[in-house]
């Protein structure tokens, strides 16, 4: 045969020693995942808590063998930790899934249920206030506030879940008989509370002695000559208790109990004359009615700037010179 038919064969040193590299990284990374299998055996974490209520501190620690790397994922949408042991509390309460991710390979998992937090109502911050236990339909109520630490009042007379007034002492007229919860909120804080009953009667009906009676005084020529005398005079303007009372920083009260949808547009006018209801200048000097600064700001969040208002001579508020802007996410 001639040699130069024949077949020469060589190998590379390097070659080798490459496939020799990956045949170790195989072997290698082959002990690696036999190791963690032996890891994801155990299924436990420690929960401890003296009792599991929202916003109480709760500790989770992991105890398993050749650990070194840790994720514990809570289910409440907070941030993942990544050690052995850590403490944790839930906002809210309901059921969470608790996610350990142990070596980045074993998962352990367990539900827990967090009850809702014992709030301790302290007796001596709830508000004191009078309301007669039983009244006529149509006769005008007075309501007294002598809670020491009051600042601001949100009261509810029993007619809607709106905010009725927020003077210290306000008025109110029930138009429909039958039982009433009136409710006093101080300082904004729902927790504290204070509810009392009220019974409605229906209107009071006169006599037939004193209906004759009253019929009999008219018909005296002097009481004819005095009614024919206020008959020619103009009807004074309404009024309420409430209107003495009314300042700037009051309106404003009255501006966010409309922007919170807390204050009906009823209960808005009685802290004005009814017959004449002040007129509303914009900063942009626009002028528009209480009616439709009530529409445009109702269920609205906005920033006030200035307030200012302006009397008659019977104290009745006839212009608010308001500046606001509606408040925004930019």
């Amino acid at each position: 045969m001639n040699k130069s038919n024949q077949i020469k064969t060589h190998f590379d040193g390097k070659i080798i020693l490459f496939f020799f590299i990956i045949f170790v990284m195989s072997c290698g990374l082959l002990a690696f995942k036999i190791n963690n299998k032996a890891i994801c055996t155990v299924k436990e974490f420690k929960i401890d808590a003296p009792t599991f209520k929202a916003g109480e501190l709760i500790t989770f620690s992991d105890i398993t063998p050749n650990s070194y790397e840790w994720r514990w994922y809570f289910g409440d949408g907070s941030k993942i930790s990544y050690r052995s042991k850590v403490a944790h509390s839930f906002s809210k309460p309901g059921k969470y899934t608790i996610k350990l991710l142990v070596n980045n390979s074993c998962t352990i998992e367990k539900t827990i249920t967090i009850l809702p937090k014992n709030d301790v109502i302290d007796e001596s911050l709830l508000p004191k206030f009078f309301a007669p236990t039983v009244v006529y339909e149509g006769e005008q109520i007075r309501f007294r506030d002598s809670t020491a630490h009051a600042k601001s009042w949100e009261w509810r007379f029993g007619d809607g879940i709106k905010i009725d007034a927020i003077d210290q002492n306000p008025t109110y007229v029930y138009r429909v008989p039958g039982e009433k919860i009136v409710s006093l909120v101080v300082n904004g804080d729902i927790k504290y509370v204070k509810q009392k009953k009220i019974t409605v009667l229906p209107a009071k009906k006169e006599t037939k002695d004193v209906v004759s009676e009253r019929l009999a005084r008219r018909s005296s020529s002097r009481a004819d000559i005095v009614d024919e005398y206020f008959k020619q005079l103009p009807e004074a303007p309404k009024r309420s208790a409430e209107i003495a009372g009314i300042n700037e920083e009051k309106f404003k009260a009255i501006l966010m109990g409309i922007c919170e949808d807390k204050l009906s547009f009823d209960n808005v006018k009685r802290y004005f004359c009814e017959d004449d209801l002040p007129l509303v200048k914009l900063r942009n000097g626009k002028t528009i009615s209480l009616k439709e600064l009530d529409d445009a700001i109702r269920d609205r969040n906005i920033n006030i700037k200035k307030i200012e208002l302006q009397r008659d001579q019977d104290g009745c508020v006839t212009v608010i010179n308001l500046n606001y802007r509606y408040k925004t996410i930019f």
